[in-house]
C-alpha cells in the first residue's frame, strides 16, 4: 500500500488526502489547526496536530516511511518553504508542493520540491481556451494511479447542485475547485463548493481521485 503525508488540511489539501485514501491509500494529514484536523480524523488513516517545520515531530507520526508528500499549505508561503526544506532534510524523495506564481515555484524547486502544482494560475493560464468543451481538458498526475483533472461540466451535472451530481457517493472523485466565466469577461474560482452550489454550463472542475475512478467517469454517457 502506498502511503502519502499531506501536510495542510484545508479545503485542497483535504480534497487530496481524502482523494488519496479513497484509491486506497494510507494518508497521514497533518495541520496545526486542530480544527482542520479534527474534521478529517475519521475519513484518513492518521490525522494529527504538528508542526510541519519540527523534524523530530515529523518523524514521530511517520513522516520518514512515505513514498510522498503534498505540501497544500495555502496562506503562509514562508511555511512552505520551510517545510519543503524540512522534508528534503528528511530524505523523503517525492515532495510535491502547491504554488500562486512562477516565482513561488522557482523558490520551492529551490529548496527541494520534486513537483509544484498551480490550482487557481493554472486554472487561468491552462484552460482559458476550453470553457465549452466537454472534455478533459487537462490532467495531472499527483502519484501513481492517482491524479487530478480538469473537467469541463457537461449535461449530466450541468443544472444539478453538486450532491446532486454524486461526484463523490457514486463516482469517487472529490471536487477541488470550480471555475466559471462571468457576464463581464473575468472569470471567478470557487474553492470546495458547498453541496448547494449549481453547476451551470461552461464551468470548468478540478476533481481528484483514483485514474480507474476518473476514467469511468469521463467515459461514462449518464
Amino acid at each position: 500500500m502506498k502511503r502519502f503525508l499531506v501536510i495542510g488540511l484545508g479545503r485542497f489539501g483535504r480534497a487530496v488526502a481524502e482523494g488519496l485514501t479513497e484509491a486506497g491509500a494510507e494518508v497521514i494529514g497533518l495541520d496545526e489547526n486542530m480544527t482542520l484536523v479534527e474534521a478529517v480524523r475519521d475519513r484518513i488513516a492518521v490525522a494529527a496536530q504538528v508542526d510541519s517545520v519540527d523534524p523530530e515531530a515529523l518523524k514521530a507520526v511517520g513522516a520518514t516511511e512515505v513514498d510522498a508528500a503534498v505540501v497544500a499549505i495555502g496562506e503562509n508561503f514562508e511555511a512552505e518553504i520551510l517545510t519543503v526544506a524540512v522534508l528534503k532534510e528528511l530524505d523523503i524523495k517525492e515532495i510535491v508542493a502547491r504554488a500562486q506564481t512562477e516565482r513561488e515555484r522557482t523558490i520551492l524547486e529551490l529548496v527541494g520540491a520534486t513537483r509544484v502544482l498551480f490550482v487557481e494560475l493554472e486554472m487561468g493560464r491552462r484552460l482559458a481556451k476550453t470553457l465549452v468543451a466537454t472534455q478533459v481538458v487537462d490532467h495531472v498526475e499527483i502519484a501513481e494511479g492517482i491524479s487530478l483533472i480538469y473537467w469541463t461540466a457537461d449535461e449530466r451535472v450541468v443544472g444539478k447542485t453538486l450532491s446532486e451530481t454524486e461526484l463523490r457517493s457514486r463516482w469517487g472523485l472529490n471536487l477541488v475547485a470550480v471555475k466559471r466565466a462571468r457576464p463581464d469577461g473575468t472569470e471567478s474560482v470557487a474553492v470546495m463548493p458547498d453541496p448547494d452550489f449549481a453547476l451551470m454550463a461552461g464551468d470548468v472542475l478540478l476533481l481528484v481521485g483514483a485514474d480507474a475512478r476518473i476514467r469511468a467517469f469521463t467515459s461514462a454517457k449518464d
